[in-house]
């Protein structure tokens, strides 16, 4: 690899690492001081896109690829919450800053980048359908743990859910729902009862 391509490349991960410093801000809303950066949401929007190509029978490899990438722009425009966006032309901003960042990468990364940003959010394939349900899931998922801490967040879950594109994605949306955030670890610590 040239010194050139390599540079381009450090820059653009520098950029992705952004994420890390820019919150949800939807929640602060709700009035969560402190919520998960973008790079979180996005680590478990990933997981859950995967689970759903596979679940689906999509194109895994496009699947993760698209969710790993769905929320770069963030590192340029910010998180905005729903009450900013009645006041921007977010998918737009979006497609926008995809497509700046995709040019600052070498040409066969940033041409993958810009079209899987457009596909992604145009909703104009089922791996995009799925990644944008890996997406709202996750936002639910959050909800949940945020509701279960005393925030007023179920309106989050109940747009998140009406949102959703596919059965499996409602499905596991429904058992998200029906089960408590801390479900998960019970029954696996260890106990000192008799």
């Amino acid at each position: 690899m040239d010194k050139g391509r390599a540079q381009k490349i450090a820059r653009f991960l520098y950029e992705a690492g952004q994420l890390r410093r820019v919150d949800r801000s939807g929640w602060w809303v709700a009035g969560v001081d402190a919520p998960e950066s973008v790079a979180e949401h996005s680590f478990r929007t990933a997981v859950l896109a995967g689970m759903l190509a596979k679940i689906i029978g999509a194109n895994r490899e496009k699947v993760l690829t698209m969710a790993l990438y769905h929320d770069i722009p963030e590192a340029r425009i910010n998180d905005l919450h729903k009450v900013a966006q009645r006041y921007f032309d977010c998918p737009t901003a979006n497609v926008r800053a995809a497509e700046d960042q995709a040019d600052s990468l070498p040409s066969e990364l940033g041409k993958e980048m810009a079209e899987l940003a457009r596909e992604l959010f145009d909703e104009s394939s089922l791996e995009a359908k799925i990644v944008a349900d890996a997406d709202h899931l996750e936002c639910l998922l959050t909800a949940k743990e945020y509701l279960q801490r005393g925030f007023p967040v179920q309106d989050w879950i109940e747009n998140n859910l009406a949102g959703l594109h596919t059965e499996a994605a409602r499905e596991i949306a429904q058992a998200a729902i029906d089960a408590a955030p801390s479900d998960w670890w019970k029954g696996l610590k260890i106990s000192h009862k008799q």
